[in-house]
């Protein structure tokens, strides 16, 4: 079985789940923001060279720094 996608493997324009945190303190951060664990996502743009990720969730904009965006673990969409 593979490992979990996270928002860095994510196509421009893609839509995911998130499933859960790798990192606590990510975690924290992003809930209290609204990014729970069953919220669909969708990767609006990312920065040349490994820099941010900038997604939409509802009708919420984030940017998300690459090790923010790695600890987000994806939900397979079904």
């Amino acid at each position: 079985m593979s490992s979990p996608k996270n928002i860095t493997e994510l196509q421009i324009g893609e839509n995911a789940v998130i499933g859960e945190f790798s990192n606590c303190h990510v975690a924290c951060k992003l809930m209290a923001m609204g990014l729970l664990p069953g919220s669909s996502i969708s990767l609006m743009r990312k920065a040349p060279f490994g820099g941010a990720y900038y997604i939409k969730a509802k009708n919420h904009y984030v940017a998300l720094r690459s090790n923010e965006a790695l600890s987000v673990l994806l939900s397979p969409v079904l």
